[in-house]
């Protein structure tokens, strides 16, 4: 369990002092390129300022040059010469100025193609990739999907916090083949109707401990197991789609489309196909440990064609600052954001990083990206005062207990010192 540095409970389970460390160096990094991009975009808005001065310059020259030589082209039989000379001239100037007109657009349509924003959009999901391979926002909601239908398997996992989604490609190791539902789970059976000779169906059981296999998706709530009768060949097969409320199935045709609508399966046989899913959960579960960011979508849209990809690393502290603010406010050291994980035994450990650490990665960053760290609570400023608990809300230490740093920076341990 881990706690807050003044002994509160933490609503998660997890490391969130090194979420937080890793997600401050990634996003200082997904903003390099940003920053990058913000240079561009404001030479090529320097550059398009320019342009349209010559370009109107050259339009100007162009009406001068009109003006010149337009009495020169009117029909005149007395001097021939003359009027085509001048229409010549006009035609040449003309188009010298659309010549350079086309040159001066071009160079600035060169510009303005590298200050797209889609030309900073795969820098920042590399740069923020070290972050969503290992961690995770708060309260995200994951579905996980594994097929061996194919000629190779394949996995893949969504992770949905807010309005931001990750997709993630699955290394699929030693589950490349469709598994046998009873090395899984035992004795699972349920009943399905089957005619008899005279014609009439009649519910039959049906030992699923034969069936193998083929797919798996665990949502938040629901199961979805796909199994076949054979696995080397084409067959038929059932599909069930659990969740807490029961359980339905489907016959599945032998190109793998559904034959029936879904069936409510019957309440005695629930609890089997809901066994063979936590059992297929419980051995698939790893895959997502070795994951890979495929690509960030915000509000549905991919990060790649964004009009401003900046919104993305924003969106990922703004996501973290409640509970980082929270650690700060409760951390009773100056200076260092802290966490305490209950390890039995009388044995506490403490997990803290200093704010000075964090600041060091965006303190060279612009003023509009080191913002969102400030208001993250992770600026290297001291806090004064830090946060002291009234003596009469302070957890009791153990008798003889004494307070020691451990060999690391970031460990420290309530150990039980026996008297004599």
């Amino acid at each position: 369990m881990y706690r807050y540095g003044d002994g509160t409970p933490f609503p998660l389970d997890e490391n969130f002092i090194e979420t937080v460390t890793v997600a401050v160096e990634a996003c200082t990094q997904a903003f390099m390129p940003l920053t990058q991009l913000d240079h561009r975009r404001e030479q090529a808005r320097a550059a398009r300022a320019e342009a349209e001065k010559e370009l109107g310059k050259l339009g100007d020259l162009e009406k001068t040059i009109t003006q010149a030589i337009g009495p020169y082209l009117q029909p005149d039989r007395k001097s021939p010469h003359a009027q085509g000379v001048a229409q010549k001239t006009l035609q040449t100037a003309k188009a010298a100025i659309q010549q350079v007109r086309a040159q001066v657009e071009g160079r600035v349509q060169a510009l303005e193609a590298q200050a797209g924003a889609g030309t900073a959009g795969d820098a920042v999901l590399h740069a923020l990739r070290p972050f969503f391979d290992h961690h995770q926002l708060p309260n995200a909601k994951w579905i996980m999907s594994w097929d061996a239908r194919g000629n190779e398997a394949a996995a893949d996992a969504v992770a949905t916090a807010g309005r931001l989604q990750a997709s993630f490609r699955l290394q699929v190791d030693h589950f490349r083949q469709p598994i046998r539902v009873d090395q899984l789970a035992d004795a699972v059976v349920v009943h399905m109707m089957k005619k008899g000779l005279l014609g009439k169906a009649k519910p039959a059981p049906v030992d699923l401990g034969k069936y193998v296999m083929v797919a798996f998706e665990r949502a938040r709530d629901q199961n979805v197991i796909t199994l076949k009768e054979k696995p080397d060949r084409a067959s038929q097969g059932l599909r069930f789609m659990v969740s807490e409320h029961g359980a339905t199935w489907q016959s599945i045709s032998i190109s793998g489309d559904a034959e029936t609508e879904a069936n409510p399966l019957d309440n005695e046989d629930v609890a089997g196909v809901r066994r063979l899913g936590d059992a297929a959960h419980g051995v698939l579960k790893d895959l997502m440990l070795h994951r890979t960011l495929i690509d960030i979508t915000l509000g549905g849209q991919p990060m790649t064609s964004l009009p401003e990809p900046r919104v993305v690393p924003m969106e990922v502290l703004s996501q973290l600052t409640p509970l980082a603010r929270t650690i700060r406010e409760r951390s009773r050291v100056h200076g260092e954001l802290v966490l305490k994980r209950d390890v039995g035994g009388g044995r506490r450990e403490e997990l803290f990083v200093p704010r000075a650490q964090l600041s060091q990665h965006f303190a060279k960053l612009p003023p509009e990206y080191r913002r969102p760290f400030e208001d993250m609570g992770v600026s290297g400023e001291d806090t004064q005062p830090a946060i002291q608990l009234p003596e009469a809300l302070r957890p009791p230490a153990p008798p003889g207990a004494k307070r020691i740093t451990g060999a690391t920076v970031n460990e420290e341990k309530t150990i039980e010192v026996k008297k004599d």
